[in-house]
């Protein structure tokens, strides 16, 4: 091997080298966050008035104990709800959201990164270049998210072409 050869393929091990070494150090730095978890809960409430009591306020309350669920909804129907979460690693996130249609919108959510702080954002996602309004859509739909996590909610529905931007 010609010496300038053996300078290329050194160079080349100290870059990837130090390529790898950056990439743990920032997986060590990732690590220190915890993990956000977010799963919707699969409960539909007894009472059919629910979606109208609850629906349609573009807003998330967070429920952080078995007594905040039974303040809302009443002990008899929140057990349902309680049997789906673990107080002691998750709150429940009602997610009170409205859209027209149709087609209609859909509620989906993001965990942003601000200053170290993690955070989930619920929002709607509309279907891209139609016109819609005929009709509107009261919803509340329930989530498990990590205990300690904030939630929001973005009250300005977003477009299906934004997602391609992001």
């Amino acid at each position: 091997m010609k010496i300038t050869q053996r300078i290329l393929l050194a160079a080349f091990a100290g870059m990837l080298a130090s390529n790898l070494l950056a990439a743990d150090q920032e997986n060590k730095k990732d690590s220190t966050k915890p993990d956000i978890t977010v799963r919707r809960l699969a409960f539909k409430p007894a009472d059919r008035m629910f979606g109208l009591r609850f629906g349609g306020k573009n807003k998330v309350t967070l429920l952080k104990e078995t007594g905040d669920v039974e303040k809302a909804f009443g002990k008899e129907q929140a057990q349902p709800l309680l049997d789906l979460v673990d107080f002691a690693k998750e709150n429940i996130a009602l997610v009170s959201w409205t859209t027209a249609g149709p087609p209609e919108g859909v509620l989906e959510h993001e965990i942003k990164t601000e200053e170290n702080n993690r955070h989930v954002v619920f929002y709607v996602r509309g279907p891209q270049g139609n016109i819609r309004g005929m009709r509107a859509r009261l919803s509340a739909d329930f989530f498990a998210v990590s205990k300690g996590t904030a939630v929001s909610f973005d009250t300005k529905e977003r477009s299906q072409n934004a997602r391609a931007l992001q």
